[in-house]
């Protein structure tokens, strides 16, 4: 940028004279004084020189009219007004023009039009800042961290605004992208693309929140695709989470709309790794049926150890018992799998409170999502842990810090913003929209 560079070089040539014209005391105690006192300097001179420069934008001599921006029609200037804007530098007061329509009885700042400011509110930049903030901790400790980063001095509250500000773009282009999903010509153009995904994962999961109300279950799903390296060892790539508070048939839409982003529809091979949950196969089964579907390794392991625990009081017994049944069931030998467990099976016990029922139930469910040994020879991931990772981090490590108790919209919306950053998608979000919403 021209007048930064300029501006720049003329303080940088100005330094040594006026270090040289200096007759007071220049010594210090430490490094770290003179860090935090130039830190200081720097904040307060960013503020008046963007105060200046913004005032700069203006022409010297305002137009007599302009055209109104709420209905078209001619508005005349009235007088320059000061405004405040919130920014990097802290708050930065300026002056502008004022014009006045008298056709629609409205007014407006040409400038703060242009620039995309809204007066007296977060612009776009620190929006962005506090939201990273406050999607990684509590608001309180956010706004503590945002001031010692920036000495940006914000509210909890103003935080919390601008994590849930971040969230609602995060909305709106989930909507877009639905819309875009239900358009028969977007379709017709994304099958006439010659460039698709050759092998994409998904999954999808969920995690309890504590609301107002109570614990509700807020779900999440996934998109990523993989490499293998020269070892065979395999790695998720281009992994993008999205999460959202609604039961299964409503979250289904926007497994759709993410998808059809990512052309699931469309891959040569689309497969879904996921624990054995009956409304996750359901979506799975109603959007993508030609998905090949996996049963997540681990999860199938889960209904094993419980079913020894009541069997066997020795040791060793169950040891041996596990690592046999669990050979099985890599070796995708489900009929011995089920039988192995179907030979504890307590008829005393209530179905759900039996593990040795519940294991026989789950397998037989879900057997024709163990074919592991296939799954192994065409080289698939079998295990979602990307999945899982996704639901630490957005549920584990932000929702159910100590003491978090959210409002339904709050935690939507900051488990949204919060997915985004974890996709890597954080720096996409204005070119979703021209500008991120402005909070007061």
């Amino acid at each position: 940028m021209d007048f930064i560079t300029h501006l720049q070089q003329a303080l940088t040539q100005e330094i040594p004279e006026i270090m040289e014209s200096y007759t007071g005391d220049n010594c210090v105690k430490s490094l770290s004084e003179m860090e935090v006192a130039l830190k200081q300097m720097l904040h307060e001179l960013g503020n008046d020189i963007l105060g200046q420069w913004l005032e700069a934008q203006e022409q010297h001599y305002p137009d007599d009219c302009k055209t109104c921006v709420h209905c078209g029609a001619e508005a005349g200037y009235v007088r320059r007004r000061k405004g405040m804007s919130i920014t990097l530098q802290g708050r930065v007061y300026y002056r502008r023009a004022y014009y006045a329509c008298p056709h629609c009885h409205q007014g407006f700042y040409p400038l703060d039009e242009r620039l995309g400011i809204a007066a007296g509110q977060m612009s776009a930049e620190v929006v962005q800042l506090a939201a990273l903030f406050g999607i990684e901790d509590a608001f309180g400790t956010g706004r503590d961290l945002l001031q010692r980063a920036t000495l940006l001095d914000l509210s909890p509250n103003s935080i919390r605004k601008a994590s849930q500000q971040v969230g609602q773009r995060v909305v709106a282009h989930e909507a877009d992208l639905y819309e875009r999903s239900q358009s028969l010509e977007t379709q017709r153009e994304q099958q006439r693309d010659t460039v698709k995904p050759q092998r994409l994962y998904g999954s999808l999961d969920g995690f309890m929140v504590l609301l107002e109300d109570g614990w509700h279950e807020m779900k999440a799903g996934t998109w990523w695709t993989s490499t293998t390296s020269r070892q065979g060892e395999t790695k998720a790539e281009n992994i993008h989470y999205y999460t959202d508070l609604l039961p299964a048939q409503d979250f289904s839409d926007l497994v759709w709309a993410t998808g059809f982003a990512h052309q699931a529809d469309q891959a040569q091979e689309l497969i879904f790794v996921a624990d054995g949950a009956e409304w996750i196969w359901n979506i799975v089964q109603h959007h993508y049926p030609q998905a090949v579907q996996i049963v997540d390794w681990y999860h199938a392991c889960e209904y094993i150890a419980p079913v020894a625990k009541v069997a066997f009081n020795d040791p060793l017994a169950r040891e041996h018992w596990i690592h046999a049944v669990k050979t099985a069931l890599w070796e995708g030998q489900l009929d011995k799998v089920i039988a192995a467990c179907q030979d504890y099976v307590n008829l005393e016990m209530k179905r759900e409170a039996d593990p040795a029922q519940q294991a026989v139930t789950y397998y037989r469910n879900n057997r024709q999502r163990m074919d592991y040994p296939t799954y192994r020879a065409q080289g698939y991931q079998i295990g979602s842990g990307t999945m899982e990772s996704g639901c630490k981090r957005v549920g584990l490590e932000r929702l159910k810090i100590a003491g978090a108790r959210w409002s339904s919209e709050g935690a939507r919306l900051v488990a949204k913003a919060r997915a985004t950053y974890l996709s890597d998608d954080w720096d996409k979000l204005n070119s979703w929209a021209d500008t991120l919403p402005q909070v007061a």
